[in-house]
């Protein structure tokens, strides 16, 4: 049975003048050639890649924030970051240490890719000011499906490498210190306030739209947290549908289990002769009447009932007042997300409350710290050089592997 080449073959040699069949195939393959789409990409019929000079990116990036002439102060680092130049450093070196993903390495064709410094700096952009991936081309020179991979990358690393450190329950040091600061602000015994936080999530897909819709009328996903007077958040729960109220996301949250097996509220304490069991935490009045939950009166009456609602309603704002300052400095969490997962909305959260906790740790033990404190990063000959691993607190400079040389040449 011919097929449809054979067909064509017989075909074109009629209407050509019975030519033979050979002259005829040549002459069809060279057609076929001269029309196919050119190869500009990785693959045929892509763009061509556009070529974006990750040294430049690098070297601006350099000369603006980490040469010992900076363009910019420490201050204005810290408000374009969101932290000291000395967490900003260190974050980089752990994840560069811990992830391959991170270090400067060249491609099969000997290219040096993206610094540290660079894929740092776009993913804490994108969480800082919540930006479009694709508005950090023309500074740090870095295409959109990369900066969203290096965010969810970088947001991975934060967690995996300080979740245990900056994202854990109060110790026993930690339970006493916020007993003693709170029982100097007259509510002795308690630990923190807790409440909740709605996101709204803008690419929440149509099944799980009604699930999701709450009093704002908008897909949202909730966070529960617990916060000190610093702004610290020891507890947080998030994945609840925006539709389910306080006490709804109480009873999946695991602050009971924390409470009981964990003891999040640390041990028994005294006030007036008289012994309890367990800390407390302020609440609004839609928590339940439980010895873990203090709320306010609804209708004071007496001077002392009025004195006593109005200090647990202003020492209440500490969980309130976190919630502002995380997101007036991770601006993701104020516009709606974009993100098509529930899962990355996590890893994003998390990754901002951890960074949340660490610059509370680093203001009180770095409010000294100024542009002295640091050393400098990978030089333009180390980048040109590409076979450099650069550790800025031990100041020194390490050869990459042979087989990367190998690679290269």
């Amino acid at each position: 049975m011919d097929t449809w080449y054979d067909e064509l073959i017989q075909s074109t040699s009629l209407a050509v003048g019975f030519l033979h069949e050979a002259e005829v195939e040549d002459s069809l393959l060279l057609e076929l050639a001269t029309e196919r789409v050119p190869k500009h990409g990785s693959r045929p019929g892509r763009r061509a890649n556009i070529e974006r000079n990750f040294q430049s990116g690098h070297d601006s990036l350099y000369q603006m924030y980490f040469s010992q002439n900076s363009t910019f102060d420490e201050k204005t680092f810290a408000r374009r970051f969101r932290m000291s130049k000395k967490m900003f450093l260190k974050i980089m070196e752990n994840l560069n240490e811990k992830f391959d993903y991170f270090k400067l390495r060249r491609d099969a064709v000997g290219k040096i890719g993206l610094s540290p410094l660079q894929k740092c700096s776009a993913a804490l952009r994108v969480l800082a000011y919540g930006s479009a991936a694709d508005s950090l081309d023309e500074v740090v020179r870095i295409g959109e499906s990369t900066v969203l991979e290096t965010m969810r990358k970088f947001c991975d690393g934060i967690i995996d490498i300080y979740e245990e450190t900056y994202l854990r329950l109060p110790n026993a040091k930690d339970v006493d210190e916020l007993r003693t600061e709170n029982a100097e602000r007259g509510f002795p015994g308690m630990i923190a306030s807790i409440d909740c936080m709605h996101w709204v999530w803008k690419n929440c897909p149509v099944a799980l739209k009604g699930q999701y819709q709450g009093k704002e009328r908008k897909a949202t996903v909730v966070l529960e947290a617990c916060a000190s007077q610093d702004g610290r958040i020891w507890h947080c729960f998030f994945g609840t549908p925006g539709s389910c109220n306080d006490l709804n996301i109480l009873d999946r949250s695991p602050l009971l289990n924390n409470v009981l097996q964990h003891n999040f509220l640390g041990g028994a304490w005294t006030m007036q002769g008289r012994s309890y069991d367990r800390g407390y935490l302020l609440a609004d009045g839609i928590y339940p009447d439980w010895t873990i939950f203090v709320k306010t009166i609804s209708q004071p009456q007496t001077a002392k009932e009025k004195l006593f609602a109005k200090e647990q309603e202003s020492l209440r704002k500490d969980v309130e007042r976190s919630f502002g300052i995380l997101q007036a400095c991770w601006q993701i969490l104020v516009k709606p997300c974009k993100l098509w997962d529930q899962h990355s909305m996590m890893q994003v959260i998390k990754t901002c409350i951890i960074l949340h906790n660490m610059r509370i740790e680093y203001k009180k033990e770095l409010s000294h710290m100024t542009s002295d404190n640091f050393e400098p990063l990978l030089t333009t000959d180390d980048l040109q050089a590409g076979f450099t691993r650069y550790s800025p607190y031990q100041g020194r400079v390490m050869e990459s592997s042979p087989q990367t040389k190998r690679l290269h040449l």
